[in-house]
């Protein structure tokens, strides 16, 4: 890899008579003067292909100066061009304490082979001549290569867990490129990917050649996703190169319960001060067995509940447990519908619920008792009929 380096052509002010252009200055005297400069000014190139360099033109203290701009060394077929502001230029102007841009454009004759091809700028004041060597050396270009990295490739969670990747994409290439990103991942997994840190979804992104960024894998995936290790890749790729980086979820087992009554239905009947008893049925619908579920009721004021079991031991995944539940109204309770709300509670922090429709009924003693008023009402009327009839 070559070195950085600048080359620069230089004036430095006249200060008097005695005075020349020199690097040397003493300690506390400032630098003035006008520089041309490049960054590369050693460079290599594809064959057959055009290259930009950049060129800076610096004034330091000094008053506006003027320079004609010209490219008196140019390698054997080659063509150059002096560019400002995108056009072609031949003179230049730069303030004080300014500095002006420029390009040098060079396009290579067809069939140029690899070597060294060497070039001069040459920026010529009223007084000042400054000169600016290049070489550019035609050589393979760096192979186009990806890379991807991240520090934690396997994944452990439940199937509600939010899996994300933090994935480092290097684009060690001899030029800049727009990376495509994708993933396999099994059935159902959904791959997302986003810059580090940002919330927009990408699908692509561009990197300058031998640098790197870093983007998130977000993965989600189905509830009821059943426990175990998933492989996944995520690709980048270009049209010349591309990198895969194979990752791994594992997904704990969790349990996923439901209250019912039998049945599905969520009511019942009561009657008031008197014992009624209702089937409620857990479910467990998740990847692994819910354990120590213990059940509790919110009811009306007054009301009393218990549960026979009052805790389940443990519900299998897929499997369901009956639990008999029997409420006693208040006696004062009036008919009507009130709710109840059914509760279990299983270790892991497991909290399901359901609320219950429970109608209370008339007492079937009172009617008994509305019954024999009645008749008594009727005895009353037919043995006065009977008695006073004959007057």
């Amino acid at each position: 890899m070559l070195k950085r380096l600048v080359v620069v052509a230089f004036l430095v002010a006249s200060a008097g008579p005695a005075s020349h252009a020199t690097l040397a200055a003493e300690p506390n005297q400032a630098i003035s003067g006008v520089f041309l400069t490049t960054r590369y000014p050693v460079l290599t190139v594809k064959a057959g292909e055009t290259t930009t360099v950049d060129l800076s033109l610096h004034n330091y203290k000094l008053p506006p100066q003027g320079f004609t701009l010209s490219v008196p060394e140019i390698a054997e077929g080659w063509k150059a061009t002096l560019l400002g502001g995108g056009q072609p230029v031949g003179a230049i102007e730069v303030g004080p304490d300014s500095d002006e841009s420029l390009q040098l454009r060079l396009e290579p004759p067809s069939g140029a082979g690899q070597g060294d091809y060497h070039f001069t700028v040459e920026a010529k004041g009223a007084a000042q001549d400054l000169k600016l060597p290049i070489t550019v050396t035609v050589g393979k270009e760096v192979p186009a290569k990806l890379k991807m990295t991240t520090n934690f490739p396997d994944l452990r969670g439940t199937a509600t867990t939010a899996f994300k990747y933090r994935v480092t994409v290097t684009n060690d290439s001899g030029r800049n490129a727009t990376i495509n990103m994708t993933a396999d991942a099994p059935k159902n997994f959904q791959v997302n990917f986003t810059e580090a840190y940002g919330s927009q979804q990408l699908t692509s992104i561009p990197i300058e050649a031998g640098k790197s960024k870093d983007l998130d894998a977000s993965v989600s995936l189905p509830r009821e996703t059943p426990a175990g290790n998933y492989k996944m890749t995520i690709h980048a790729r270009t049209e010349q190169a591309s990198a895969d980086l194979p990752v791994s979820l594992t997904i704990l087992g969790q349990p996923r319960l439901s209250v019912s009554g039998e049945g599905g239905r969520l009511s019942g009947d009561a009657y008031a001060g008197q014992d009624s008893q209702l089937t409620v049925v857990l479910h467990n619908d998740g990847s692994e067995a819910a354990r120590d579920v213990e059940m509790s009721a919110t009811a009306p004021e007054g009301w009393k509940t218990s549960f026979d079991p009052k805790t389940v031991p443990e519900i299998a995944a897929g499997k369901s447990q009956n639990v008999k539940m029997t409420m006693t109204p208040s006696p004062r309770a009036i008919a009507g519908d009130y709710q109840m709300t059914v509760r279990a509670n299983a270790s892991g922090g497991i909290d399901e619920s359901a609320n219950f429709r429970i109608t209370v009924l008339t007492s079937t003693l009172w009617g008994a008792i509305g019954i024999a008023i009645i008749a008594v009402a009727l005895l009353v009327v037919v043995f006065a009929v009977a008695r006073f009839g004959r007057r």
